[in-house]
């Protein structure tokens, strides 16, 4: 019997500091993107981007992916801002609007996986973010994603 508390003792643990890693790894990745949202570029020309106030996370192995519902408004402009914590650009995110089926909108592949995007929305839509990893460059990790619109 002190043989079965023990051993589950020791994977609660593990499994704990896992979780407890995985945490801290989005955590540090959350100062990254915020610090995208206004650059030193957008203070020289005197940009203020202001987040919606939702922080975007999701913990991606391999062929996951992550989606997450916006209505965006017309007239404004956004800026979607990513990483999964390093500097390799491993981070992406495609738009998709509701219809189906989907119709791809914009994908950072075009641009190498760049970690933010700025853009001008004319009509209010409602569509999909879809969040991953380029498979070519990290295998999993944590995702954040942030979305602020232009004061």
């Amino acid at each position: 019997m002190n043989y079965l508390v023990k051993n589950t003792t020791l994977l609660f643990a593990l499994l704990l500091s896992g979780a407890l890693y995985s945490q801290t790894e989005c955590d540090q990745i959350d100062e990254v993107v915020n610090e995208m949202l206004n650059t030193p570029i957008d203070k020289a020309f005197d940009r203020t981007f202001i987040s919606d106030g939702q922080i975007y996370k999701a913990f991606i192995d391999e062929d996951e992916k992550a989606e997450f519902k916006l209505t965006l408004y017309g007239g404004s402009t956004y800026r979607i801002a990513g990483s999964a914590g390093d500097s390799d650009n491993s981070f992406i995110f495609e738009i998709y609007d509701t219809e189906f089926p989907r119709n791809l909108l914009f994908s950072n592949t075009d641009y190498n996986n760049c970690a933010y995007w700025d853009f001008k929305i004319e009509n209010t839509i409602d569509c999909y973010v879809v969040t991953g990893l380029d498979l070519t460059k990290k295998l999993s990790g944590c995702t954040v994603m942030m979305i602020a619109f232009e004061n």
